[in-house]
Formats: structure tokens, sequence, C-alpha cells
């Protein structure tokens, strides 16, 4: 009975530890994919479990900002496709913008990552077959799959008070008259004390 007890322990660790694993781990990508779309790389599936139910890709890269200056590429592209005959393209892919003829997805030059979910329709294809990925302008880095939606940094915003905004007296709202208001108060309050002290 303690043996099975064991037993099960153990395996709930083990499968802990996998789900820990799944969250944080990274695939090496380091594929430059150049300017000529005959680099490729391809991604096994065993690297994308989960996406059937919503798991979020992840993709960093770096972008070659001197094609900023040169005609006729200067764009910056990613092509994910299914890594099976034909390579088709994962279309419909909602959290990233389709180039103009719907071929792959614009990748905007001060980026370093895009992050994605696999489209319903596609996700269990990927799942057993993988991915391959092509593109324009950029090296591939790292290609992360995890449960977890990525953190997204908002900034906070302050509110903006203007100090030029009429009152009701038809004289801008400097924020002088509060000031004097509370200083009047003061004396007012220390009048009264001394008043009633000589009393």
């Amino acid at each position: 009975m303690k043996f099975r007890k064991l037993i099960t322990g153990i395996a709930a660790g083990v499968f802990a530890a996998a789900s820990l694993t799944f969250s944080a781990s990274a695939y090496d990508l380091n594929t430059d994919l150049n300017i000529f779309w005959s680099a490729s790389k391809t991604v096994p599936g065993t690297e994308f479990i989960g996406v059937r139910d919503g798991a979020y890709i992840t993709v960093t890269y770096s972008v070659d900002q001197s094609l900023a200056d040169m005609d006729g590429h200067n764009y910056w592209c990613i092509k994910p496709m299914i890594n099976d005959s034909g390579w088709p393209l994962v279309d419909g892919i909602a959290e990233l913008t389709p180039s103009e003829d719907g071929s792959s997805y614009v990748i905007e030059p001060d980026t370093t990552s895009i992050t994605f979910t696999i489209p319903e329709a596609h996700a269990e294809h990927v799942e057993i077959a993988g991915l391959a990925f092509m593109g324009h302008g950029i090296t591939l880095e790292t290609l992360t799959v995890s449960d977890e939606a990525p953190v997204v940094d908002t900034p906070v915003e302050e509110p903006v008070v203007d100090i030029t905004a009429p009152v009701e007296g038809g004289n801008p709202n400097t924020g002088v008259e509060g000031a004097a208001a509370a200083v009047g108060a003061a004396f007012a309050a220390a009048g009264m004390l001394y008043a009633s002290r000589k009393k």
C-alpha cells in the first residue's frame, strides 16, 4: 500500500515538472531568413503540445534595419507554415497582420518578438506535423510555447490638469486661489486663537 502511494507521488511530481517545463521551455531557432526567400527553419510537432487548447507561441527575432534603405527589400515579414506536404500557410492568425498579398505576416521593424495562437482549424495538424518558418529581413532566435498569456506592460496614464481652464469668475484656474484661501483660513484661525487668549 505504501509502495503504491510512493509511485503515485513520484508520478505526480514528474507531471508537475513537465507542466513547468511546458510553460517555460524555449526552442532554439537560430536562423537568418535573409532576403532571398530561400532559407527556412522547421520545428517538430512535439514542440507544440497544447496549441489545441490555445497555447501561446512566442517567436523572438532580430530585424535587419539596413533594409529600410534598400529598394524592393525594405519590408519585413514572417511566414509560419504547417510542416507537411506543400508547406501550407497557417492563415487566419488573429494576433498578426497579414501582408498585402496575404502570403505572410507583417513584422514591424522596431519589434523583437511576436506572440500568437494557432487557429482552431490548424491546431491539430500543427501538433502532429509542426511548423516551418520562412520570411524576409529577420533572423529567428527562439520559439516558446506557453499555456500562459504573455505579460504586457501597459503605461499608467496620469490625469492631466488643465490649469488654464476657466473657473466661475471667468479667470483661469491657476491654483493660486486655492492656496490663498488656505493661507487666509490659517491666518483667521490664528487670529481667533489670539483673541481667545487675550480674554
